[in-house]
């Protein structure tokens, strides 16, 4: 059980003589700062945003400074497939970036991948406080090691299986091996990555990022053993026989969950994600249907292999979603992509019926309807279904519990299965989610079964301070508002060395895009003094600051404040500060037994 604790107000002053050098720091203000204030204040970060407590402020703050190295530190630190995730996360960061109700968020993930390519990867140490109990330092403390290892511990003697070479599965091995245990990673194909080497068609995504990502953990000690099925009877059981004291699956999702076709026939249709995982092309004209990833990534693929993005009419690629394009879960830039390159979407409406020949067996045409409107009839020669995903589990299903969706059923904190000495993450326990949330899985479960073999708890700790921003000017508010998103003016293929320095973004780009974030680290504070008189909520330019009748000082807002620094700099008595906080997330043994 993982939980997490604030640390006492004796211990403050240390971190603000030990931690992060932002600036002259000539008051420091003993606020607490809980766990949940923290995802108030950086909801890109801690809140419903990157599940890793990837610090992006502190990578774009970095980028902004020109200070590369501190910027890669940054990324690497909690993420071992931090190049991946910049290149093909669908980020959640972005999703919660308060900069999104100002026009567009900070494209966060380009940040990222900028930062994560200036070498290839390694682990990391650096002087700064871990502001990520992921961060490799918090990792290797946890393991008795010094506060700023980062470096595997030395062998303990426990060897773990890890059933499935995702991103999930070598997530784990990367923080077992820090945590000093043997794994044996055993995956059905003959190259590790999962879907980010076998699934994701190259157009949008650098293979080579992973592969030098699942080189690096592989590096730290790992086995890896391709083209072995664990799916026998009783595989898990004999895995603890073989003498490992611990099983991770990270298997993925990769079996249909039934379909998205009304009147399906199955013998008339082709399954998505066999279409990507082989090369083989389609003539004639395609019909797919999904409102997912896979479905938009399919009609991509079948364009280009077909001939359609040529304009051909008789090699038409057609998406067709059950939902509308405000409603989809596929991403717009997705879509618009999709679109230029000739996949005619048609949205809000579903599959309902396959027509065939009956002289061939052969699909004709697909009848398509949409509630409250008559059918429409498209002629094609395919049909491939895009429906949600479940893992394949086989043989394993019987010695596993699953949800009512399919899933493998885990306690949702330790990350246990319902067999003894048998742990589960990413995709295979809670569906295609993204890169990070795969990644935070694996190293979860890594800290679970490292408790579990050491017969300790694990918890998380947080040292705070609030320290005054003196760094931090009106300007900065004024820039990031003024400076519109940058977007390629067309799709720009991955690089095929995203390490190379020739492949780098142009690093004023990059700075201009750094500079559109608020840094929300940084909040005002009204103190004591504060005598009531309004003139904040007056001044503030976006209703941040309320103030209720009776009340002895101004109410603030965090969400729609945009840190401009008005209210501190109009306050007659000088009773705001822009205050910054400053934090530590350790990884702790608080028990043993």
């Amino acid at each position: 059980m993982m939980t997490a604790q604030t640390t006492p107000p004796e211990r403050v002053e240390t971190l603000e003589a030990n931690g992060r050098q932002v600036s002259v720091q000539a008051r420091s203000y003993p606020l607490p700062l809980a766990p949940a204030e923290l995802a108030a204040c950086l909801p890109c970060s801690h809140g419903a945003g990157c599940p890793l407590g990837v610090d992006a402020p502190a990578i774009a703050n970095a980028v902004l400074a020109g200070d590369h190295a501190r910027a890669h530190r940054i990324a690497r630190g909690p993420n071992p497939f931090a190049s991946s995730c910049g290149h093909g996360c669908h980020a959640p960061c972005e999703t919660a970036c308060r900069r999104g109700a100002h026009g567009a968020p900070v494209a966060i993930s380009k940040l990222e991948a900028y930062a994560a390519n200036f070498s290839v990867p390694t682990l990391l140490a650096s002087p700064e406080p871990c502001t990520s109990a992921h961060d490799v330092r918090s990792v290797s403390a946890f393991a008795a090691a010094t506060r700023s290892a980062a470096a595997p511990r030395s062998a303990s003697g426990a060897r773990v299986a890890i059933v499935g070479a995702g991103v999930a599965g070598l997530a784990c091995a990367h923080d077992l091996a820090l945590l000093g245990h043997s794994c044996t990673i055993f995956d059905a194909r003959a190259e590790p990555g999962g879907v980010l080497t076998s699934v994701l068609p190259t157009f949008r995504f650098p293979m080579a990022s992973t592969r030098a990502e699942c080189a690096a953990i592989l590096a730290m000690g790992g086995e890896f053993r391709g083209e072995v099925c664990i799916d026998a009877p009783h595989a898990l059981r004999s895995l603890r026989r073989q003498g490992f004291q611990a099983v991770f699956l990270g298997i993925g999702a990769m079996a249909p969950r039934g379909t998205v076709i009304e009147e399906p026939a199955p013998d008339l249709v082709l399954d998505a994600m066999a279409l990507l995982t082989s090369s083989t092309p389609l003539a004639g004209r395609v019909v797919v249907a999904g409102d997912n990833q896979l479905a938009v990534d399919a009609a991509r693929v079948l364009a280009r292999r077909s001939g359609a993005t040529g304009g051909d009419p008789l090699a038409a690629v057609h998406l067709v979603l059950p939902t509308s394009l405000e409603h989809s879960a596929i991403a717009p830039a997705m879509l618009a992509a999709a679109a230029r390159e000739g996949v005619i979407v048609h949205h809000g409406w579903r599959v309902h019926r396959i027509y065939s020949s009956s002289a061939d067996g052969c699909v004709t045409a697909v009848e398509l309807v949409r509630p409250g409107q008559t059918s429409r009839v498209i002629p094609c020669d395919h049909v491939v279904d895009a429906a949600p995903r479940v893992p394949g589990l086989g043989a394993l299903a019987g010695e596993l519990a699953c949800t009512e969706q399919g899933f493998i059923a885990t306690d949702p904190e330790a990350l246990r299965t319902s067999c003894d000495g048998v742990w589960a993450g990413g995709a295979c326990a809670f569906g295609h989610r993204s890169i990070a949330h795969a990644a935070a899985d694996g190293k979860r479960a890594a800290w679970s079964i490292h408790a579990s073999l050491a017969g300790v708890a694990v918890s998380i700790h947080l040292s705070s301070a609030w320290v005054e921003a003196d760094d931090h000017r009106a300007e900065r508010t004024q820039r990031a508002l003024a400076t519109r998103r940058t977007t390629p003016h067309a799709p720009v293929a991955p690089p095929a060395d995203p390490f190379a320095i020739a492949t780098m973004p142009d690093p004023a780009e990059m700075g201009r895009e750094a500079a559109r974030c608020f840094d929300c680290t940084v909040v005002p504070h009204v103190d004591e003094t504060c005598t009531a008189c309004g003139r904040c909520v007056d001044v503030c330019p976006v209703g941040a600051f309320t103030l209720d009748a009776g009340a002895p000082k101004p109410r603030l807002d965090q969400a729609p404040c945009t840190r401009c620094g008005l209210c501190a700099e109009r306050c007659p008595e000088d009773a705001i500060a822009m205050v910054r906080a400053v934090w530590e997330e350790r990884l702790v043994v608080t028990s043993a037994g």
